[in-house]
């Protein structure tokens, strides 16, 4: 069944504004625990310490519409198990980005955690048959998408050294995967790519560079 484009500008707005509201009181919670990003290394654009925890914004943004709409509009296990393929692995990266944040990680658990989501989804996608398979082998077909779900995690991830980068780029990323989906009857997709792109502007009203320091 597809979704109208009145459904698709419903999710975008709910997402934005959910997540527009969200920032704010994020920022005060990472001000009041000290959750800060000091410029303390050479290839950090600010000069004065930024709050962190926007992401978190982001994820419970995307989290819960994405459930939410799942339930009151087509809720069987089948969806369930679907959105959750998705959803599972971008929140534990999303969590090991948090965890960094706070911490500062060394590069191999990041990597570890990266590989791991690779490795799910590409399971998910062989086991569902959901692209076909494009190179003949299941095998080569895993090891692409382990390959571009880690790269793509490290490219955002250089990103987000400069204010508004990485939620910028996944922002029009994510409105060029609605427009491809919509017109792919990938309705599916369509939903979760304008909720990240509803997500991820929400959040840039506050994230738009110079981000806003202490």
């Amino acid at each position: 069944m597809g979704i109208t484009n009145q459904e698709y500008f419903l999710l975008f707005v709910t997402s934005y504004l959910l997540v527009g509201a969200l920032t704010p009181l994020m920022r005060k919670i990472a001000l009041a625990t000290n959750v800060v990003d000091n410029p303390n290394a050479a290839h950090k654009s600010h000069k004065k310490a930024v709050p962190y925890l926007g992401g978190v914004a982001i994820i419970i943004g995307i989290i819960s519409i994405s459930y939410s709409t799942s339930l009151v509009s087509d809720f069987t296990s089948a969806t369930f198990w679907l959105a959750t393929s998705v959803l599972g692995p971008a929140l534990v990266l999303g969590l090991i980005g948090l965890w960094d944040d706070i911490k500062n990680l060394s590069p191999l658990p990041r990597f570890i955690a990266q590989s791991i989501a690779g490795i799910f989804t590409a399971s998910v996608l062989i086991i569902t048959n959901n692209v076909g398979n494009p190179t003949g082998s299941n095998i080569f077909d895993a090891i692409i998408t382990i390959f571009w779900v880690v790269g793509i995690c490290n490219s955002i991830n250089f990103f987000d050294n400069l204010d508004g980068g990485a939620a910028g780029t996944v922002a029009i990323t994510a409105i060029s995967l609605t427009y491809l989906a919509i017109t792919g009857d990938q309705y599916f997709i369509a939903a979760l790519s304008v909720v990240v792109a509803g997500s991820t502007l929400g959040f840039l009203i506050w994230n738009r560079a110079p981000a806003s320091p202490i």
